[in-house]
């Protein structure tokens, strides 16, 4: 015979409580203390309790057929020194921002950029979200590890988007690259390239990972190509030392001899120009992201990372999850690729 199955008021009858304070102590929430959490969760694995699963599509549900009403914030919080190139300098990070913007509303919140300024302490900052009524934040790339001081991450559900912001150890959402050089790789060579080369900062894959390198050596095994070494600098090479950037390429160039380059970098398009070289008559370019400025490369589905970044942030806003979990997780988002005329079906040679 089927047993009964157990209820939150059968939960309230044995704990002493209601069961409107089971119900919310079983999904974590601030109003109930964390005594009389561990508590209810004690009784409750105790006799057995599980939710049931047609409640919960049925609240769902509910939920789904109501407009939404915009409520409490997401914050978006922006800790570059420069705060304006988050989004105006990076179509990349822009589409993040459209992504989570889109889904914030359909849940009924508002998505709000909160810029981090110099002269705001941790503590100050931290006063800032709550005075807002800010229960979760999203932590874009930055281009260095911000400095958050003693910041109490414990208040807040937090979700970041990639690797380039280390701590707090939070759950993360990204594109999968190292899948997406894979793929890139693979459809270079079908377009009929041999000798494909990769030019990256090293410092900036690093940072994330280290996944367009280790995706890069995996295809050349993988797919048989020619083993081009890839041309790794650092970063300031196509910023700030623009010079001994284009000498290094320069150098590269003539001595691999490329007929493709899959690239990260944004300035190269400009610097295979002052070099004389045509894209794509002498050289054909793909892009690892939407920043680099040619047709052809790899779309990383910005606004679905953006969307997904939300969604995980709504669940643990729901469940009152705070802080740094003990088992963070790593969401990857799928690219594909894109066609076009700065990578166009290799002649025959």
């Amino acid at each position: 015979m089927l047993s009964k199955r157990v209820t939150v008021y059968d939960i309230a009858k044995k704990a002493g409580v209601s069961h409107s304070t089971v119900a919310l102590a079983l999904r974590n929430h601030h109003r109930i203390s964390e005594a009389r959490r561990k508590q209810v969760r004690r009784i409750a694995d105790e006799m057995g309790y599980v939710p049931d699963p047609m409640l919960t599509a049925l609240a769902s549900y509910r939920a789904q057929m109501h407009p939404t009403r915009l409520q409490n914030a997401i914050a978006w919080i922006n800790h570059w020194e420069q705060p304006d190139k988050l989004r105006g300098a990076h179509r990349e990070f822009d589409a993040y921002w459209l992504g989570a913007q889109a889904a914030a509303r359909r849940y009924g919140f508002r998505l709000e950029e909160i810029c981090w300024l110099p002269e705001f302490s941790a503590r100050r900052f931290e006063q800032i979200l709550l005075t807002r009524g800010i229960r979760g934040v999203l932590i874009p790339p930055h281009p260095a590890a911000p400095d958050w001081g003693d910041f109490d991450w414990s208040k807040f559900s937090v979700i970041r988007f990639g690797l380039s912001v280390p701590n707090p150890d939070s759950h993360l959402v990204t594109a999968d690259q190292l899948r997406a050089v894979l793929m890139a790789m693979r459809r270079i060579s079908e377009l009929g390239y041999q000798r494909i080369g990769l030019v990256i900062p090293e410092d900036q894959d690093r940072r994330l990972g280290g996944n367009f390198i280790g995706g890069f050596s995996a295809a050349q095994k993988f797919y048989d190509l020619a083993v081009l070494p890839p041309l790794l600098t650092e970063e300031k090479f196509y910023v700030t030392k623009t010079a001994n950037g284009a000498r290094r390429l320069h150098q590269w160039l003539r001595k691999h001899q490329p007929d493709a380059v899959l690239t990260s970098v944004s300035s190269l398009p400009d610097m295979l120009g002052q070099l004389g070289q045509r894209i794509p008559r002498d050289l054909a370019v793909a892009g690892t992201s939407l920043d680099v400025p040619v047709d052809a490369g790899i779309d990383q589905h910005s606004e679905a990372i953006g969307r997904m970044a939300v969604e995980m942030l709504v669940s643990q806003i729901n469940l009152n999850e705070r802080g740094e979990p003990a088992n963070p997780s790593r969401i990857l988002i799928e690219s594909r690729w894109r066609d076009g005329r700065s990578m166009p079906p290799a002649k025959p040679s």
